[in-house]
């Protein structure tokens, strides 16, 4: 381990995080420089054409405007004509246009002009037929998603325009959901019919799902108001989401980025306000994400924002949908402010799956409300089944301004966490301090807990160590556990 640990810190000298909002990014791509082996992602390539929907019959529309004129055929007449003519740029000019489901297809960018605002209808009815989808992690027939790309090859969603959900309509139906997804996840896939065809009207749209797709290129766009989550890749290879912004702080369950059993993908420079998770991490629910089997792999996240992340979420998160797997995670030169939690991980007996090889440095929080590190593999009490593992996460460099919890760590008796390093770190102005509970080979180096109340107390703790820890004179406290060196 210790050896594995140099490996990661010699990897590359990393400044601190500097990138604000508004400012511009680097059009070039830096190389990614991770602590396991990563392609280095490039943007998919177009042909130089251009598609512009006005030539297929859009009509420009004022949101609110009566009768509301959609665009909706006219854009997929301009995507299937790029699409036939071997790819390009389907345009969406400046100004205020309306669509139903937009489904893209290989080798086209939807580009959105700067002043461009394609507004999505918030009648159910526009996103039927319903389509295969992965609804919380269980895969289902459900409505379309607004900005659907099924089965695609490179295939980019671009621009300085805003693709605005209107998902106000929608919000409603989170208090009449008539699917458990637990239960759901039990069931063969033919009878998990979510969408208005099975005669229920409750389970959201996510705002923009490629779905089974490799190439893909989401960059600068502006995301506002979700029906549910806002970006989620599914089962995808090759991903890059750079330079966007999202505001999903009105509506419930306004998740940012969800990178849903997806391989090699790259996060940077974007600016996220959400109603839930900012950045997470998934790979399928139970039964079903064990099944699938497709972990979340290879992901680095960089030089990002995320604040006002509120109702109990994080600024980066994994799970609870996990079963699928996750591992080699690399996070790094971030900031997080006025948010509920800054890193989190999350899981409960059910999911089974492993979180593993996953790296934290660099990054800042200030004001987070709640844990600015929390582990709970315990998140629903009453869960029952096969327990999940998170084992070998490593934090650098973290450095907390404000917080109610410095550090939360909570096991499972039976299936405890392991290999959980934290060094060269401070978190200042916490209420409380640090707690670990049920878990083996916590290694603390080089922290600094400044707390109101409590230090470091630690429950059915083995084989760890805390070495150069500073409590603020507080002594800590020990229960039911082995093999700890407290220096």
């Amino acid at each position: 381990m210790k050896k594995l640990m140099i490996a990661l810190y010699c990897v590359v000298a990393l400044t601190a995080f500097a990138w604000k909002p508004g400012e511009p990014i680097p059009e070039k791509i830096a190389p990614i420089k991770a602590p396991f082996d990563m392609p280095q992602l490039q943007r998919p390539k177009f042909q130089d054409k251009t598609f512009s929907i006005e030539k297929y019959g859009a009509k420009q529309c004022k949101w609110g405007a009566t009768p509301l004129v959609k665009s909706t055929d006219a854009i997929k007449e301009a995507i299937a004509a790029c699409n036939k003519a071997g790819g390009g740029k389907v345009l969406i000019p400046k100004g205020d246009w309306v669509t139903g489901a937009v489904h893209l297809k290989s080798n086209v960018n939807l580009h959105l002009e700067e002043g461009a605002t394609l507004h999505f209808s918030d009648n159910p009815k526009d996103y039927l037929p319903v389509v295969y989808v992965r609804w919380e992690g269980v895969e289902c027939y459900n409505y379309s998603p607004l900005v659907y790309a099924p089965n695609c090859e490179n295939i980019a969603i671009t621009g300085k325009g805003t693709l605005n959900g209107h998902g106000k309509k929608w919000w409603p139906f989170k208090k009449r959901s008539g699917r458990n997804r637990v239960a759901a996840a039990k069931q063969p896939l033919e009878k998990r019919k979510f969408g208005y065809k099975a005669g229920v009207t409750s389970q959201r749209p996510v705002l923009l799902c490629p779905w089974k797709s490799k190439n893909v290129l989401i960059e600068g766009v502006t995301l506002i108001d979700p029906p549910f989550w806002t970006v989620q890749p599914v089962y995808c290879e090759n991903v890059i989401i750079r330079g966007i912004t999202v505001n999903s702080r009105k509506g419930p369950n306004g998740d940012g980025i969800d990178i849903d059993s997806c391989k090699n993908v790259l996060i940077e420079y974007n600016d996220l306000k959400t109603n839930d998770d900012a950045v997470c991490l998934k790979s399928g629910l139970n039964e079903d994400g064990m099944k699938i089997g497709i972990p979340t792999e290879n992901v680095v996240v960089r030089n990002f924002l995320a604040r006002d992340v509120k109702t109990g979420s994080g600024g980066i998160v994994v799970g609870s949908e996990m079963s699928g797997g996750v591992r080699n995670i690399y996070v790094h030169d971030a900031h997080f402010e006025r948010c509920d939690r800054g890193i989190r991980f999350k899981s409960c007996k059910g999911r089974g799956g492993v979180v593993e090889n996953c790296w934290f440095e660099n990054i800042t929080m200030k004001d987070i409300r709640r844990q600015s590190f929390n582990i709970n593999t315990a998140y629903d009490k009453q869960a029952r089944g096969k327990a999940p593992l998170f084992q070998k996460l490593f934090l650098k460099n973290i450095k907390v301004e404000g917080t109610s919890k410095a550090i939360d760590l909570i096991g499972l008796p039976d299936k405890k966490f392991n290999t959980i390093e934290v060094v060269d770190s401070t978190f200042t102005g916490a209420k409380e301090g640090a707690a670990v509970k049920n878990a083996t080979g916590v290694r603390f180096k080089n922290v600094k807990i400044q707390s109101n109340s409590g230090s470091l107390t630690l429950i059915g703790v083995s084989d760890s160590t805390f070495e150069d820890v500073d409590l603020n004179g507080k002594k800590p406290m020990q229960k039911n556990c082995k093999n700890v060196t407290i220096k």
